[in-house]
């Protein structure tokens, strides 16, 4: 099989081949279309440029070309009839050959300058062949595409050609395999014979056989298989192939937890388990969902997880094997409480999803929290942020709070609010040392559940103000929920270092 796939006809028409011929008469030679051709001391000389070898085609006229002494006469004898072309005063020609029907040609060239000055012959052999090469199909067939029992698609033919020779051979499905090149596996179109994707490809000298590897599977369903072989006088021959795979869809399973499970927190875990009997699952290709909000839980240095709204794929969180998935939470994560339903389901890479499965369980309440998350600051700073975070499983229709510090160390300047905080927080300052914060929006809007800084508060600190850790403490703390009953709130105090 030869490295070029798709021989244009034309080029299977021409030659590279360079005579030159010299019949010396005296003087100095001069090169074709000079002006000098009609004079008798004017060599003949002759480029030919005919096609690559091997010279085969399927055109019954078989065209030449090339350059010679301008205004020559070009003769070709060996055809089914003599040929002659006159070459232009610039010395170009073509001449159009009959050939002899699926046969050798034993073809010589000549030319003959106006003053009768000639070239010596030139031979050059080229073969018609107009008849397409056999090709028969072993396997797939339309009910069956695996003859081995592995699930994956087996394709044997085989092929004959009684003149040239076999140049290309072809396969291609008109469905990407295991998901397209740009996953490692194979465009809808592409020559399997060049792009295997990793199968087991064997090439006879009348034979081929190939067994598609896991990253190029074929994708469920209908596929329609092209195979073509094309001899070296550029006749082809195709057969279709029309087949369905079936019985390659991955599997799913829930390992952890199970229905009817109560979830511990901090610390649960979420896992399952698939398997592909063809094709190849990565991480792109696996599901997770639950009906409730994932809340990612900002921690007191004021980082957070990834979450995930209710519907929303969560399985990037998780760690993922050839077999298996899981999520072992370290307290980073929590869904609101009460009963949560929690589905899986993965892909192979030819995009075939597996059967979902899924799990009802409960959840239990983690508490909601106020925290000051810790920052660090120096001393004289001016407008440097405190952040005030809230963690809510429900949405709450207010919440008061006084910060407690140090007022020769700090001092507050203005107050803004962040992220899911519904207004502008209203806020005193009754004493040195306290601020008073009340964050409720009077038209009734709630502060949403969700994880995250609801207020920063802008401070200075004293130029004088020594090396410490400067306490943050929240006190006084009252929370409602949208139906304006109180609800508990954890607090956690933070720190101010100031280096």
């Amino acid at each position: 099989m030869h490295s070029e796939n798709n021989r244009q006809t034309a080029l299977r028409n021409s030659y590279l081949f360079v005579l030159v011929v010299m019949v010396a008469c005296g003087g100095s030679p001069s090169e074709p279309g000079s002006g000098n051709s009609g004079t008798s001391n004017t060599p003949v000389v002759v480029h030919l440029q005919l096609a690559a070898s091997p010279r085969y085609t399927n055109q019954a006229d078989f065209s030449l070309s090339g350059s010679t002494t301008g205004s020559s006469t070009v003769t070709v004898n060996g055809g089914s009839a003599a040929a002659t072309a006159v070459a232009n005063a610039q010395g170009a020609f073509t001449v159009s050959v009959p050939l002899n029907l699926n046969q050798a040609n034993s073809l010589t060239i000549t030319a003959t300058a106006p003053t009768g000055l000639g070239s010596t012959p030139l031979a050059l052999s080229v073969t018609h062949d107009d008849v397409a090469p056999t090709l028969s199909v072993q396997h797939p067939s339309d009910s069956l595409f695996d003859t081995d029992g592995d699930f994956r698609v087996n394709i044997a033919f085989g092929f004959d050609d009684n003149s040239s020779g076999i140049e290309v051979i072809s396969v291609t499905n008109d469905r990407a395999l295991g998901g397209g090149a740009s996953i490692g596996g194979v465009d809808a179109g592409s020559n399997l014979m060049t792009t295997a994707g990793g199968g087991s490809l064997v090439v006879g000298p009348d034979t081929v056989s190939y067994n598609a590897s896991l990253e190029a599977e074929f994708p469920l369903g209908a596929n329609t298989l092209t195979l073509s072989v094309t001899d070296s006088a550029g006749n082809a021959h195709a057969e279709t192939v029309e087949f369905e795979v079936s019985g390659t869809e991955p599997s799913f399973t829930m390992t952890q937890p199970t229905d009817g499970d109560v979830l511990v927190w901090p610390g649960f875990v979420i896992a399952g388990q698939f398997s592909d009997v063809a094709g190849k699952i990565d991480q792109s290709g696996l599901t997770f969902v639950a009906d409730k909000p994932l809340i990612a839980l900002m921690s007191q240095d004021g980082t957070q997880a990834e979450g995930a709204e209710a519907g929303e794929n969560f399985s990037q969180l998780f760690t993922f094997s050839d077999t298996t998935a899981e999520l072992r939470d370290e307290g980073l994560h929590a869904f609101p409480a009460g009963d949560l339903t929690i589905t899986g389901q993965v892909a192979d890479r030819t995009g075939t999803r597996s059967q979902s499965d899924s799990v009802t369980v409960t959840f239990p309440e983690a508490p909601h929290t106020l925290l000051v998350v810790n920052s660090t600051s120096a001393p004289g700073a001016t407008e440097h942020v405190v952040p005030i975070g809230l963690t809510s499983f429900q949405g709450f229709g207010g919440v008061q709070f006084s910060l407690n510090f140090d007022p020769e160390v700090l001092t507050v300047d203005s107050l803004s609010s962040e992220g899911r905080a519904p207004s502008t927080p209203f806020f005193e300052m009754p004493a040195g040392g306290q601020l008073n914060v009340i964050l409720v929006d009077l038209s009734g809007d709630p502060i949403p559940l969700g994880s995250g800084i609801v207020i920063n508060i802008y401070t200075s600190v004293g130029a004088t103000a020594a090396v410490q850790d400067l306490a943050l403490t929240i006190s006084d703390v009252e929370v409602a929920n949208q139906d304006g009953n109180p609800v508990d709130v954890a607090v956690w105090d933070g720190v101010l270092a100031i280096r």
